[in-house]
């Protein structure tokens, strides 16, 4: 995992005493958005006039609503100066490693380690262990992996 991410994470938790990444984003100024939208768009992160924004589909379940907002958060810390839409939609440039870095986020502050630990104590696999902590099992992988 970026220690990057690992540390801004570890901040934030401590700052806000809290893994909540609604609180977390409500303490830093993010605007949280619930919209209709398709089941093929669960949120994303946009700055306007240096406003912060996350939009939800409000059509998700809470535990997916979770995960979504803390993707969605890591991009709003880490990547609030890239159009990540734009870039994804009207050039050929990758953003993957954008991706990549906002699901270690999502991982880093939905998974403390110590519940981590606790859980792979018990001999679970990934989806054992993603549906106990309420979590996608990528970033559960993404977890172990970094860890």
């Amino acid at each position: 995992m970026s220690n990057n991410i690992k540390k801004s994470v570890k901040y934030l938790v401590n700052k806000y005493d809290t893994r909540n990444p609604e609180k977390i984003a409500e303490g830093e100024g993010i605007e949280i958005i619930h919209k209709p939208y398709s089941k093929g768009t669960k949120g994303y992160f946009i700055s306007v006039n240096d406003r912060k924004h996350i939009v939800l589909n409000d059509s998700l379940d809470s535990d997916t609503m979770k995960v979504v907002l803390s993707h969605e958060l890591g991009h709003a810390i880490h990547h609030n100066d890239h159009n990540i839409y734009f870039i994804r939609e009207h050039t050929f440039l990758s953003t993957k490693v954008y991706e990549d870095e906002a699901n270690e986020f999502a991982a880093e502050l939905l998974i403390d380690d110590d519940d981590l630990d606790e859980i792979a104590l018990k001999d679970m696999s990934i989806e054992q262990v993603s549906k106990c902590l309420k979590v996608t099992p990528e970033l559960v992988e993404y977890k172990i992996k970094k860890k």
